[in-house]
């Protein structure tokens, strides 16, 4: 396990505690977990449903305040969202009466980016995910995959330095999943961003996560921290390494 006090780290989760209220009534999602992630990794998160991934997620990107413990990202605590983090939602959150172009360059446009160099960074991004054709076109008119690459374009428009994601490719078709799974260790290869990933599919965690965070059932706790460097090898699926792996996690999940 990483070590929460190293200075390679970007994101250090400490007695992490998490509570939610239904009818008046104090649920917790998580309980007193711990993690640091490495700046410039990949990192999955995997458990049972209901174990707290995704509100553990919301807290790292400062939309949901932890009932106990502390997150801090770059040596500062985190209080609030923070610029440099990009979220990505399962549903891909765009707008539908706008276009390709304009959902990638809306949060741009939020922050006041002027139209030239606004426009110019859209471009780029689009080039770089290979949607610069379909930029007028509007999301009812992609495939699931051509608007789950739209939401990562709008996220990386923003030139974040940690990109979080939930389960973004859970809705896809197997190929289409790993065509961008393929496309985001690109990215990640060439922008060498902090990628943290909400995954319910073990083999997606591991090919992805190059550290695998497994958490429990409701409430959510650290069971292990699994290191995984294999990722980033082209032909890892096909590995002894990722099968041993892969039979691991899943008996460990099923406990």
């Amino acid at each position: 396990m990483n070590s929460l006090n190293s200075a390679d780290n970007q994101v250090i989760v400490q007695g992490l505690s998490v509570s939610y209220f239904q009818h008046k009534k104090e649920v917790p999602a998580l309980k007193e977990v711990s993690f640091a992630i490495p700046r410039g990794s990949t990192c999955a998160l995997i458990g049972p449903s209901g174990c707290g991934k995704s509100s553990l997620l919301y807290v790292l990107s400062g939309l949901m305040r932890p009932s106990g413990g502390s997150v801090m990202v770059d040596g500062e605590t985190l209080t609030a969202p923070r610029l440099s983090t990009a979220l990505i939602l399962q549903d891909y959150g765009l707008l539908p009466w706008k276009k390709v172009a304009e959902n990638v360059g809306l949060g741009l446009e939020i922050r006041g980016i002027k139209r030239e160099p606004r426009l110019d960074r859209v471009k780029r991004i689009l080039q770089e995910v290979g949607l610069w054709e379909l930029r007028n076109r509007y999301p009812s008119q992609l495939s699931g995959g051509q608007r789950q690459r739209v939401g990562i374009a709008r996220a990386l428009a923003q030139e974040p330095d940690l990109l979080l994601m939930d389960e973004p490719f859970s809705s896809l078709d197997a190929l289409t999943r790993e065509t961008l799974q393929e496309q985001l260790l690109h990215i990640w290869k060439n922008k060498r961003i902090t990628i943290v990933m909400v995954t319910h599919s073990i083999e997606e965690a591991i090919y992805l996560g190059q550290q695998i965070i497994v958490l429990s059932g409701s409430p959510g706790r650290l069971l292990e921290v699994v290191s995984n460097p294999g990722v980033g090898n082209a032909d890892y699926r096909n590995t002894p390494e990722f099968h041993k792996l892969s039979t691991m996690l899943r008996s460990k999940l099923s406990r």
